[in-house]
């Protein structure tokens, strides 16, 4: 197979899918007119498939003992679409602002190029159209289906804004981090506002929190450990006149690492406690185990397909791309069965999430030549 000229050739039908997938964004476990494009597309090239419950599908190519596995996310946001492009959301206030619609647009083009040449394949090929990766639950549920079981190895990519437009990363190690999210509830003692002295002020004590939880990565980190933590909605109070009683923060913790999280996490009870008793407050924490882990690229899996992959891609194609503090579910696959997960480049002027995200369309060439490579690595 010329993987250069299959992907060359599929172009404006990629394309076209992209724009259709676009125009219907659905969210976690929801994808039921994705789904519906998908399987028509699939029955139409003859590609046996499996249904998943509710949502998603593992379409398989091919024949023999050996098997691998492509996956690509289908999930949109709820985000209102402020791109003005043609093929806009006709889902008011849901948008395809991650790029999802180009990844399920690129396995559909893999899987027909894959079936038109499915006698050259002395392997199987399981394409998994995945639900729910924006809510880190869709891969624990393939994986809990045992579908996969047997698999050799498992591939993923993702299209992101801020990459140069048709760039490539495939890189070795941590390429995205673990996800926790926390939530701290303060409770105080409400009172008149001319009266502070008789009240215990949560938004006193929140506000402290906000602060000093940020010193745990500048001080209680190694400087050369990678994490994140971000209290990103505060509410609490009622009326301008009034102490407030009741303060609730939430926010997330990434890092790279199990030690990181753990050191986190304790440094985090730790400064709760002291605040609460400096206070006089109660003070309840909420630390939820990671969604996923980090997501870590096999070096041996890396360099095999790099091997592979560099007489389809340029030299001036191929970028380093750093580590991400961005949260991925593919980390799940990759707990369980060696593989690995590139980038490609969208361009762009917003970033994946944002009302007007968008990518330049050649990044679905690349999407699908790096799938193609993936499968017969």
């Amino acid at each position: 197979m010329d993987i250069k000229q299959e992907a060359l050739k599929i172009k404006e039908e990629v394309i076209q899918f992209r724009r259709d997938l676009h125009r219907c964004p659905e969210t976690a476990f929801l994808e039921k007119k994705t789904m519906a494009y998908v399987r028509k597309h699939l029955d139409e090239w003859k590609i046996s498939y499996e249904m998943l419950q509710p949502t998603g599908c593992i379409a398989k190519i091919g024949r023999g003992k050996e098997a691998v596995a492509l996956r690509a996310d289908m999930d949109a946001l709820r985000v209102k679409e402020e791109t003005n492009l043609p093929f806009a959301s006709e889902h008011e206030g849901y948008m395809h602002a991650c790029g999802h619609d180009g990844h399920t647009a690129v396995l559909l083009a893999t899987a027909k190029i894959l079936k038109k040449h499915e006698e050259e394949l002395n392997h199987r090929v399981l394409l998994i159209f995945q639900p729910a990766e924006e809510i880190a639950a869709g891969s624990k549920m393939v994986l809990k289906t045992g579908k996969l079981d047997g698999i050799t190895g498992i591939f993923g990519l993702h299209i992101f804004s801020g990459i140069a437009a048709g760039k490539v990363s495939l890189e070795a190690g941590p390429r995205m981090a673990a996800t926790n999210w926390f939530s701290i509830h303060v409770k105080g003692k409400s009172g008149h506002a001319g009266k502070p002295h008789e009240c215990v002020d949560a938004i006193i004590i929140a506000s402290s929190l906000v602060m000093n939880l940020q010193t745990i990565i500048s001080r209680s980190l190694n400087p050369l450990e990678n994490a994140v933590l971000t209290i990103g909605k505060m509410q609490a109070g009622t009326a301008r006149n009034v102490v407030a009683g009741d303060a609730v923060l939430e926010g997330t913790v990434r890092t790279f690492s199990k030690e990181s999280e753990q050191k986190i996490q304790k440094r985090m009870k730790e400064m709760i406690a002291a605040q609460a008793q400096m206070y006089g407050a109660d003070i309840t924490f909420n630390f939820e185990p990671a969604s996923h882990p980090a997501l870590v690229n096999s070096e041996i899996v890396v360099q095999k397909v790099k091997k592979k992959a560099d007489a389809v891609f340029e030299a001036n194609e191929w970028t380093h791309v750093p580590a991400m503090m961005l949260g991925e579910d593919f980390s799940n696959y990759l707990e369980e069965y060696p593989g690995c997960f590139a980038f490609i480049g969208g361009g762009g002027r917003y970033p994946n999430h944002h009302s007007q995200f968008d990518f330049d369309e050649s990044a679905l060439v690349q999407g699908v030549k790096m799938m193609l490579i993936f499968a017969l690595v």
